[in-house]
């Protein structure tokens, strides 16, 4: 029987040189990303472990991003932590507040390529199978072993195929798409098991709106969610990572899934999707949820907060106001993100619109800093989550969506649908 991507990566990287779904399996790791949790959980661990070295410093990447700048004393004693860590161990590759958040900057670095195993200390780690890697995120004290060791078990997923045709509507998204996917599956369809992108909407789209699918994936409860190299990525890794050597990850023809799933955007086309409170399967066509009053407007994250999402929004907003009613805030996904987004006007267009742009962070998504929900307030966000107290008060509500139904909410003060602008 053939073999899927995930199989192939984790089996490549495997003293046996092989893996099959289901098997409980041994791996070297290629990357490990770790943010605020290495200060908080991960390094306390190390300490009753005696851990004095790490694996391989030039192999590890820490961030801290999901307070940035630190947001208080306790924040800052986590990122002191980091950068002690950083120096004591020589970790080669150290992005601190002012970089971005850190599903943005590994990419922008060049530090994933196809066929890598990357492991995070963050749930949406996924995001890395656009580029058709096996990326996932595991908790602190596999992290922990990570560092120690550069190994850690895996047990191998089941991989569900899906496969996408057709073409994405102007003033529709990836966001939509995988919203809807989603909401059609369900929260827990896809608990521990690889989905395996395919299909022409996926070949053709660009980094980042793969990005987004892959990030989201975890929200069915994926494991891993690779997809196949399409010219964007060659692209890609020609510009960020011109002297490392990689090959695609191809599953074979007689691949076994568990089960394929297809979706057809010529015949079915695809709407704009919002997702009601509270989580992310709620996901609704926008006529049957426009016209709902909004509070905030926050268009960023790991999910939404690249070139292209932001160049979306200013299309909309440019030359417009956003309703008196309603905030909006822009974050960034990076630093880079943002200077490029200075270059090509649209922080001019979000200030001039009467919006808020902050630097590159977390921030807002995790209710954290810049951007915190108070009681009873409603928010339309381009972010992954929607859970009850997820970006600030437990009695708030969060309505998920594209950030061009983000923009168009933020000019009429009201969940609107983008194609209406």
């Amino acid at each position: 029987m053939g073999k899927t991507i995930a199989e192939k990566i984790l089996g490549a990287h495997t003293k046996q040189g092989e893996a099959s779904a289901g098997e409980t399996i041994e791996a070297s790791v290629d990357l490990l990303m770790v943010h605020e949790v290495l200060g908080s959980r991960i390094i306390p661990i190390l300490d009753e472990m005696c851990v004095e070295e790490v694996w391989d410093p030039n192999r590890i990447l820490v961030v801290n991003d999901h307070w940035a700048p630190a947001a208080d004393i306790d924040s800052a004693e986590i990122h002191r932590r980091n950068r002690d860590f950083v120096r004591k161990h020589g970790i080669k590759h150290f992005c601190d507040v002012d970089c971005g958040i850190c599903h943005q900057v590994l990419p922008e670095m060049g530090l994933v390529k196809p066929g890598d195993l990357v492991i995070g200390s963050d749930s949406h780690s996924t995001t890395y199978g656009a580029f058709n890697a096996f990326s996932t995120g595991l908790a602190a004290t596999d992290s922990a072993i990570i560092i120690a060791t550069g190994r850690c078990w895996f047990k191998v997923p089941y991989t569900i195929k899906i496969t996408v045709e057709g073409t994405i509507p102007e003033w529709t998204m990836s966001k939509d798409l995988i919203l809807k996917i989603i909401s059609d599956l369900g929260s827990s369809y896809a608990t521990y098991q690889s989905m395996e992108f395919h299909g022409s909407t996926i070949d053709r789209m660009s980094v980042g709106s793969r990005m987004t699918i892959s990030n989201m994936t975890v929200e069915m409860g994926a494991k891993c969610s690779p997809m196949l190299v399409n010219n964007h990525v060659e692209a890609w890794m020609k510009e960020r990572a011109p002297h490392i050597e990689w090959k695609p990850i191809i599953p074979d023809s007689d691949a076994e899934y568990v089960e394929e799933i297809e979706y057809d955007l010529v015949s079915d086309v695809l709407e704009p999707i919002v997702a009601l409170p509270h989580s992310p399967e709620n996901g609704r066509p926008i006529d049957e949820v426009d016209e709902i009053e909004v509070d905030q407007c926050f268009i960023g994250s790991c999910t939404n907060g690249r070139l292209e999402d932001l160049a979306i929004a200013a299309k909309l907003l440019k030359g417009k106001k956003i309703a008196s009613n309603t905030r909006l805030i822009v974050t960034p996904a990076s630093r880079e993100t943002y200077l490029q987004a200075l270059k090509a006007g649209y922080v001019e267009i979000f200030l001039e619109a009467g919006g808020i742009v902050t630097n590159s962070t977390c921030g807002a998504c995790v209710g954290g800093h810049l951007g915190v929900l108070g009681k009873g307030e409603i928010a339309i966000s381009s972010t992954n989550r929607n859970f009850r107290g997820r970006m600030g008060h437990l009695e708030s509500e969060i309505y998920l969506a594209s950030p061009a139904t983000v923009a168009a909410s933020a000019i009429k003060g009201k969940i609107t649908d983008p194609r209406r602008i």
